[in-house]
């Protein structure tokens, strides 16, 4: 079963949909996973594949959130207000949400992350490390903050931005907020306080997010983190057999992880 959902992150409405397994109920909790798209995606992400992994969640017994970031997709804002922080802010609001819904086992939650919304998911994870029972990664983008401090962003050079207050990336506007608020951020420190199980999945042919990125964060947490590698796929896995494995990474993890 699918339900519309909205919830409040500050004053702005964050919206999106939930896969409900037929079982769940007040007196039949079941666990819940909460997926996080990436940078200029919606809550269906790129090739459709926050769709299909919480289709297949819910298939398994689990539910599963695809929402919008603020800026994003239908929920309240501009694109040109969102941060990493601001991500973060909406993730932890979705989470205050779900807890509360009375057919979720509020024991039971991951969170589950694609690129930037991997970056976000954990620092969310590191932030309410008591609500979060696993985090599901997909070529997380945990390398943004040090671009960032290197002068550029997907590498587009940041001379300009302080001097036109934006970043025009493909025709949209990036605030400067968004550099700002990445300059601000330390995950690998804040992900310290997360003791939990970490799955991260990453082609080794990503051009734009670093396969040595996730190879640091297995380094970083070892027998906590479990890096599974997908030969020559790149940053949106755009084969069938690397979609396939990536989903099959996701759903082996979680469903070991919550069930």
């Amino acid at each position: 079963m699918q339900q519309y959902m909205e919830c409040k992150s500050g004053s702005y409405t964050i919206r999106g949909t939930v896969y409900i397994p037929e079982q769940a109920s007040a007196d039949q909790r079941v666990p819940m996973a909460v997926l996080c798209h990436g940078f200029t995606a919606d809550r269906n992400e790129t090739l459709f594949i926050h769709r299909r992994l919480a289709k297949q969640l819910c298939a398994a017994g689990i539910a599963a959130l695809c929402f919008d970031f603020m800026g994003s997709g239908e929920s309240d804002g501009s694109f040109e207000e969102m941060s990493v922080l601001t991500e973060t802010a909406d993730v932890l609001a979705v989470l205050d949400h779900v807890r509360t819904l009375d057919y979720v086992d509020a024991s039971r939650i991951a969170l589950h992350g694609m690129s930037q919304g991997g970056l976000v998911a954990c620092l969310a994870a590191a932030r309410k490390p008591q609500w979060i029972r696993a985090l599901s990664l997909w070529a997380p983008a945990l390398s943004i903050p040090d671009m960032c401090r290197e002068g550029y962003l997907l590498k587009i050079s940041l001379d300009k931005m302080e001097e036109i207050g934006y970043i025009d990336y493909q025709g949209i506007k990036l605030g400067s907020v968004y550099v700002r608020d990445a300059l601000k951020t330390d995950v690998w420190e804040e992900l310290k306080s997360y003791a939990g199980p970490i799955l991260t999945v990453h082609g080794t042919a990503d051009q734009t997010i670093s396969y040595e990125c996730s190879v640091k964060l297995q380094e970083c947490f070892p027998g906590q983190c479990v890096l599974k590698t997908v030969e020559g796929a790149d940053h949106d896995f755009e084969t069938i057999s690397h979609n396939q494995q990536r989903l099959e990474h996701a759903v082996t993890f979680l469903t070991d992880q919550l069930l």
